[in-house]
């Protein structure tokens, strides 16, 4: 094992930066003092909950994990629910989604979900007609309560369920996750008499994984939330024990800004298909928290070993402006060995005994092998199983450092001025359309179209 391979703390997480370290100097006696003085005000502003992320794992008033476990097992001693139609966008569902996707092997499948995200017509009348309402339970999740995509989507999915059975039985087979004081969904949540979870105002949602938003889901998944958590606290833990001489994250971040000019492509290569939505969470996590004031990286998606057939040409004799980030488990558990088929051939016979896992694990330290006989950085997260706790130890790692990284470059990891901004002009626009279409009643048909004709 590299020297430069380490864990953090007790998690079942390490981190292996032997491929960035030949592009990362050791940091000067200045620079380990900004470095420290970042992490110590870090430290102090996530105890004050300037996010709530860091705190929930420990805080059970901001995680609602007893509330989400109970809620979901309420709806599950419901034998008629079998599915549950998922409503949110950005970090209201790509945490869920990525939590769900990545350990759907220990879920206890009894309620089957779909994720609903884009205000796409045609998506949205399709995988509703595959639904029934009688089985069916709605889950929407804005914090604000008034996401536009989310909202526009559970309006028809309420009117579906209520036309479908009863608006009584609508409203017991819906669950609304928002803020706990305030929002328009809260607001007709408490109207009808459904079941709420609340996201604390100081978790924003890209880390909102460890809030009903993540919790919820995995309870009704099946999945351990508990251990999920424990996972968490365990890199948490190590942070509040962590000096600057052993700090991975230190470490990590410095690495990353000494090539922040010349390496601002960051791509995430899980090697593993069960992890190809931590990539999707990722991306959104790295873009929006670091992408102001003219800084920031690109977060690109990427999967092992499919992207060897399609993005290792690029990566490999491209531009060399990319930091690649291979994620990796360790044990995969399930042994699938590959069968004789009685063909006597080189490859056939090659791959015969051999566990589907390893060739993965092959793949990987292989494309490992290229980009460091090539010169591109590149860094190693390695899981030691793929399970609850494993998975909360990971989202938690990447959300502090996520959070560290914006400390080092001077940015708010926390905000998100140009997505605010674009939805004051999406209300805008909807208030316009809203306008001409009163507008256009009043007229009646025969005039609107008579101006028409005159306008042409």
């Amino acid at each position: 094992m590299s020297i430069t391979a380490s864990r953090f703390g007790t998690a079942p997480l390490l981190l292996d930066w032997n491929g960035v370290r030949p592009f990362s100097p050791e940091m000067s006696p200045d620079t380990k003092a900004n470095y420290h003085d970042a992490w110590q005000s870090l430290i102090q502003k996530l105890h004050a909950n300037v996010s709530g992320f860091y705190n929930a794992v420990v805080d059970e008033q901001l995680s609602q994990v007893k509330a989400s476990q109970e809620l979901a097992n309420k709806i599950k001693a419901n034998p008629s629910i079998r599915n549950c139609l998922f409503i949110g966008i950005g970090g209201s569902s790509l945490g869920p989604m990525c939590l769900i996707d990545s350990l759907k092997h220990l879920g206890d499948r009894k309620i089957r979900f779909h994720f609903f995200e884009n205000p796409d017509p045609i998506d949205w009348e399709y995988r509703l007609s595959q639904l029934r309402a009688d089985s069916t339970l709605v889950c929407v999740v804005t914090k604000s309560g008034t996401t536009y995509e989310t909202l526009s989507l559970f309006m028809l999915a309420y009117d579906w369920l209520c036309k479908g059975i009863s608006q009584n039985q609508a409203c017991q087979q819906t669950v609304a996750i928002t803020d706990p004081a305030q929002g328009e969904l809260l607001e007709f949540a408490k109207r009808n008499s459904i079941p709420t979870l609340s996201i604390a105002p100081s978790v924003g949602g890209r880390y909102s994984i460890f809030t009903p938003v993540g919790l919820f889901a995995g309870a009704l998944a099946g999945l351990d939330i508990e251990k999920f958590l424990l996972g968490a606290k365990k890199v948490r833990d190590y942070c509040e024990k962590a000096t600057l001489d052993k700090n991975l994250f230190a470490t990590w971040t410095n690495s990353i800004m000494n090539l922040e000019r010349s390496h601002r492509t960051h791509v995430m290569m899980p090697y593993s298909t069960s992890l190809r939505l931590v990539a999707n969470w990722w991306v959104q996590l790295w873009a929006e928290s670091l992408g102001k004031d003219g800084k920031g990286f690109t977060a690109v998606p990427a999967l092992g070993a499919i992207d060897q057939h399609s993005m290792l040409q690029l990566l490999r004799d491209g531009p060399n402006d990319k930091l690649i980030w291979f994620i990796n488990i360790q044990d995969f558990k399930t042994k699938i060995k590959i069968p004789s088929v009685n063909f006597k051939v080189k490859t056939f016979d090659l791959l015969e005994g051999q566990e589907l896992g390893s060739i993965l694990d092959t793949e990987f330290r292989a494309v490992q092998k290229v980009m460091t006989n090539q010169k591109r950085p590149h860094l190693q997260l390695q899981l030691d199983q793929l399970n609850e706790e494993s998975m909360g130890s990971l989202l938690f790692t990447l959300s502090v450092l996520t959070a560290y990284t914006g400390e080092i470059m001077k940015v708010n990891p926390f905000d998100q001025p140009g997505v605010e901004e674009a939805k004051v002009y999406i209300r805008e626009s909807l208030v316009q359309k809203k306008q001409a279409a009163a507008s256009t009643k009043e007229d009646g048909p025969d005039e609107v179209h008579r101006l028409r004709l005159h306008r042409e």
